[in-house]
Formats: C-alpha cells, sequence, structure tokens
C-alpha cells in the first residue's frame, strides 16, 4: 500500500511542483484577490447557490408577472436574461457541474456565525479558486497522459507543461478569474483528447465510451467547443487509422451506442436546467449576441495589439514552429489536418460579434484549446536533434517572465483591459512601477461638454526633492459657479520622464472644521497627454459630483517630490462645469 502511494506522487511530482510554483507566484509576485467570482464568473457559478442556497432554479411555472419575488434576487444579478415570460441564466451550466463537489463541501462545512450566506462570500470566493487549481492539475495530468500515447520524453513533457501554465493567459484565469470556465474547458478537451487518442491509437472501446462522456462535458461548458471532434483526424495521424477507428466502431455498436447515450445524458443536464428556468428544452440564451460568419476579424484575433493570440501569448506562435517541421518530414496528413482545424476555428472564433471576447487578458476562448498547440511541438522538440532542441527551447523560456509581467500588468491596471493599441502597449512594455498603473486607462473627454467657470494661472514652480509643496489654495466662494463644477482640471508643461516618481495631489475639505470630501493623487506621468520623455503640456481631470450644500470649502493642489527635484512650467487649474441641454 505505501509502495502504491509512493509510486502514485512519483507519478504527479511534476505535476505538483508546477502547481506549487504557480501558487508561489501568485502569493509572492502577481498577488491573490478576494473576489474570484465575478463578471462573467458570477454566471458560470450562480446555478449552485440558485439550486442550493436560494432554491429558485425551478421557475417554469412562474412568469415574471405573475411571481415577481422570485425573480428578486435574479434582477440584481446581471447574468439572467429574459426569455419569454422569464429570465434564464445566459451562460452554460457545465462550469458548475465541475464547481459542485468543492460548492457543496464549503456549504456543509463553513460557519458564517449567523452572518446571511448567499454563496459569494470568502470562503466560496476560495473555494473556486482552489477548484481552478485542481482541474488546472488534471489538466496537466492529462496532457502528460496525451504525450506519452506519442512516446514523448519525459523531460519534453514537463517542458511542455510548465509552458502551458507559465507562458499563457492560464494563470489569470486561474488566480483573478478563476469562476470563469476556460481552465475547465482546458480539462475538458484535453481529457477528451487523451481518451479518444488512446481508442484511436489502441482501439480500447472503453476510451471511446469516456472520450463521449468528455465530448458532453465539453458541450455544457461551451457549446462551441463541439468543435474540438474536428480535430479527430489530427489525433489519427493517418486515413487508414481513421478508417480503422471508424470500422471498428461499427463492428461494436453497443460501444458506440452507450457512448452516444452518454453524451446525450450528459448534454442534457443543460436542456433539463433551461427547461426549470423557462419551460423550454433549447434555449439560446445570448440574445443579441451571434456570430457574423461574413466579417470574421481573422487576422485582429491573432495579431492585434488589442487582444491578439500571439501577441499576448507568444509561446503559442512559436509553437507553431512544429508545423515547419512536419512540413519538413513531409507529414503532410498531420500538416493539412492541424491547419484545417486550426483556420477553421479561428474563422469561427473571430466571427463572434466581439471576438476579442470582452474585458480579457489575451485572447482568452483559445485557452480551452492549448492542447492542441502543445501536442505538435512536443512531438518536434522530442524528435528533432539536440543541438536546435535547445536553441528552440532558450527561445521559449522568455516567454515565461513576459507572460508573468503582463499577468501582473493587467491585473494591476497597467494594461488595459479592452482598448490596448500599439501606442499603449509598447508605452507600458515590461512596466510594473506603480506610476505606470492606470496610465493607458487616462479617460478622454468631450470639452465642448463643458464650460470653464474660472481659471487660475499659478506659473512656473520649482519643487525641491522630497518636499510637499502647497502650489495653490483657493476658497470656493472666490470660485463662481462652485456648486456646478465637476472637474477640476491641471495644467503644466513638463518633458513627463517615464522614471519621474513626482505625485500631485488635489483634495477638498471644510474651511471650519477641515472635514475632507475629495482627495485624489496621482502621479505626474499621469499627466501627459502627447509622448513620455519630451516637453508638451500635460494635464488630468479630478473628477467628481458637485457639491450641493454651501459651507466654505478650500481646493488644495500639492505636488510631492521624491529624491530629486522637479520643475513644472505654466501651472494652470480650469474650473469645468458640464453643459446643460434640454
Amino acid at each position: 500500500m505505501i509502495k502504491k502511494i509512493f509510486s502514485f506522487l512519483k507519478y504527479i511530482a511534476n505535476e505538483l511542483l508546477i502547481i506549487f510554483i504557480l501558487i508561489f507566484l501568485i502569493n509572492n509576485y502577481i498577488g491573490k484577490t478576494n473576489k474570484t467570482i465575478h463578471a462573467d464568473g458570477v454566471g458560470y457559478y450562480d446555478y449552485l447557490p440558485s439550486i442550493f442556497i436560494h432554491h429558485d432554479i425551478l421557475r417554469k411555472d412562474k412568469p415574471i408577472q405573475e411571481c415577481p419575488n422570485i425573480y428578486e434576487r435574479i434582477n440584481n444579478t446581471d447574468v439572467y436574461v429574459n426569455y419569454k415570460d422569464f429570465k434564464v441564466n445566459k451562460y452554460p451550466c457545465g462550469t458548475a457541474l465541475l464547481h459542485a463537489p468543492f460548492f457543496v463541501y464549503t456549504y456543509l462545512t463553513t460557519d458564517l456565525d449567523g452572518n446571511y450566506n448567499d454563496g459569494y462570500q470568502k470562503p466560496f470566493q476560495k473555494t473556486i479558486f482552489y477548484s481552478t487549481v485542481f482541474y488546472l492539475f488534471l489538466s496537466l495530468i492529462f496532457l502528460k497522459k496525451v504525450l506519452k500515447l506519442y512516446n514523448i520524453k519525459g523531460y519534453i513533457i514537463f517542458f511542455i507543461q510548465l509552458i502551458l501554465v507559465l507562458s499563457t493567459s492560464v494563470i489569470h484565469y486561474t488566480n483573478i478569474e478563476s469562476a470563469f470556465s476556460h481552465i475547465y474547458s482546458l480539462f475538458a478537451i484535453t481529457a477528451f483528447i487523451y481518451f479518444m487518442k488512446s481508442y484511436l491509437q489502441e482501439k480500447k472501446l472503453n476510451h471511446f465510451v469516456l472520450s463521449c462522456l468528455f465530448l458532453g462535458l465539453v458541450f455544457i461548458l461551451r457549446q462551441v467547443n463541439i468543435l474540438i471532434v474536428l480535430f479527430i483526424p489530427f489525433l489519427a495521424g493517418s486515413t487508414k487509422n481513421l478508417k480503422d477507428a471508424f470500422i471498428t466502431l461499427f463492428a461494436h455498436k453497443k460501444s458506440l451506442i452507450i457512448g452516444i447515450l452518454l453524451f446525450i445524458g450528459m448534454s442534457s443536464i443543460q436542456a433539463i436546467l433551461w427547461y426549470m428556468q423557462t419551460g423550454s428544452a433549447i434555449v439560446y440564451s445570448y440574445q443579441g449576441e451571434s456570430f457574423n460568419f461574413l466579417e470574421p476579424h481573422l487576422f485582429s484575433i491573432l495579431f492585434s495589439y488589442k487582444k491578439g493570440l500571439f501577441v499576448y501569448t507568444p509561446v503559442l506562435l512559436i509553437a507553431l514552429l512544429s508545423l515547419f517541421w512536419f512540413a519538413y518530414k513531409k507529414e503532410f496528413f498531420l500538416l493539412t489536418t492541424w491547419i484545417c482545424f486550426f483556420v477553421l476555428l479561428t474563422y469561427v472564433l473571430s466571427s463572434w460579434h466581439s471576438w476579442f471576447y470582452g474585458c480579457s487578458y489575451g485572447l482568452r476562448a483559445y485557452i480551452d484549446y492549448y492542447a492542441i498547440f502543445f501536442i505538435p511541438f512536443a512531438i518536434m522538440l522530442d524528435k528533432i536533434k539536440t543541438v536546435p532542441k535547445l536553441i528552440i527551447m532558450a527561445i521559449t523560456l522568455p516567454t515565461i517572465p513576459l507572460n508573468i509581467i503582463q499577468t501582473y500588468q493587467y491585473k494591476e491596471y497597467i494594461l488595459h483591459w479592452i482598448n490596448m493599441d500599439k501606442e499603449k502597449y509598447w508605452k507600458v512594455f515590461l512596466k510594473t512601477d506603480d506610476r505606470y498603473k492606470g496610465l493607458v486607462w487616462k479617460k478622454s473627454y468631450d470639452y465642448n461638454n463643458y464650460n470653464t467657470e474660472y481659471e487660475i494661472n499659478i506659473g512656473d514652480i520649482y519643487c525641491p526633492k522630497k518636499t510637499e509643496n502647497v502650489i495653490q489654495k483657493i476658497s470656493s466662494y472666490d470660485i463662481p459657479n462652485f456648486d456646478k463644477i465637476e472637474i477640476i482640471q491641471v495644467l503644466f508643461d513638463n518633458d513627463f520622464k517615464d522614471t519621474n516618481d513626482t505625485k500631485i495631489l488635489l483634495y477638498i475639505n471644510n474651511s471650519d472644521d477641515n472635514q475632507n470630501h475629495y482627495w485624489h493623487q496621482q502621479y505626474l506621468i499621469q499627466f501627459y497627454e502627447k509622448n513620455l520623455n519630451e516637453w508638451h503640456t500635460g494635464l488630468y481631470n479630478f473628477e467628481f459630483n458637485p457639491f450641493v450644500d454651501d459651507k466654505e470649502k478650500d481646493i488644495v493642489l500639492v505636488i510631492n517630490t521624491p529624491d530629486y527635484d522637479d520643475f513644472l512650467k505654466n501651472v494652470r487649474m480650469k474650473f469645468l462645469s458640464k453643459n446643460i441641454t434640454d
């Protein structure tokens, strides 16, 4: 028994090591989050609170107009959409199915000391993180099993597993957006690939049956991922092997029927949940969202600075070297089937109305399919000679720190979540200092919608190092229409060096008792308007809601310098009110 335990631990040692490295990076560099269930993740997860806590999943006989009370919670959750006379969870249920063991354990064992439990308290946030780590671990196990079917050497397998985790969006979707479906889909698709490859290679009928079960899971995780069946020809490796697999299958109809029934049974879980919510077994819940197959964004989805797959996950571009190796080795069946699948997958994913998939780190829709990139990459690395192998591995390794840095940048608002472009990307490339947080998030304003109520010309300001310099203090009584002011704009000329740690603070206090009403501090470089490291006029808009009381207030502008002097030319303050239109 002890020998079996040690043997098992030895078998999973590499995967445990990679998970340990991941958690170490999260705890010591990237940073943890207290809220893993948010945005789309709420939709994937909310089946569980709905079933186990609120008991409001069964609504098919309770239309909104007749039973508004049951929809109070649902209406406050932005993941439900109208469907006929009901509301339905927009997101598929597969992720919640995989969350379920962790959720139930937490639900049964957590004492919230009498506090209201809605399934979103801290223990549930933590358990979803651990759930995601667990399924990532299983993804690595199944990837290893797949690569062993190709007789890949152990050290190559470890290298592939390591870069899958550390050089890709996996870090972000394990840590920050744990409740999203992508790591779970990565697990399900990789498991499907393993069982299907095993059947195709060894004709194990029980593995065909299991592949059907996992295909059903793939489907209820993200319906579009049913496309993975088109990867089967690549897994077969040849036309003859593919044909033999079909012949074997139809010669054993019992296994075929069981497999089909398991796929239908797994898929029907979604239909049952739709029926419970709406009375309809088939529901299109992504209303107003669809594919536009006449306008795919093929180049943008792969190469744009906005979200391009190969821009934010360049390790996958390196992995495509395997295609040239297939061509060199005249493995034309593998080459053709892989390219055909990738082109079709990219065509479909890029045809989604939001081809960049909203606020996301990198192109998240491809996470589910990472195995298809790393299988040919591993085959190539295993077969090529030592020198080119070492060169390719050496080229690949820098993608690890690059990805870790960019994952940190995304978490800390250095990368914009949705509006990145070439200029913004290179402006903050590899930058991690606090002064870069929010730099590319600077809000744009249409100043035609604002009136300048008052302006102060302060002039040139010299600030000695390590000092707090109050450069302007003015009473609200001296500002016309102060009760209408929404923006205090501070402008000045500076060279905006990207190493400048000077901070500019604006605060508003009551004049009599110093009660603070507004306090906002920004790094000087956040005022840039053109390019960093060149002289120009920069500005920043300190925005707030107008003050409705008539108490006198002091508006104070402060410059805090680091361990060097700073010089601001032509400093001005403008007080802006919004145009009122009928």
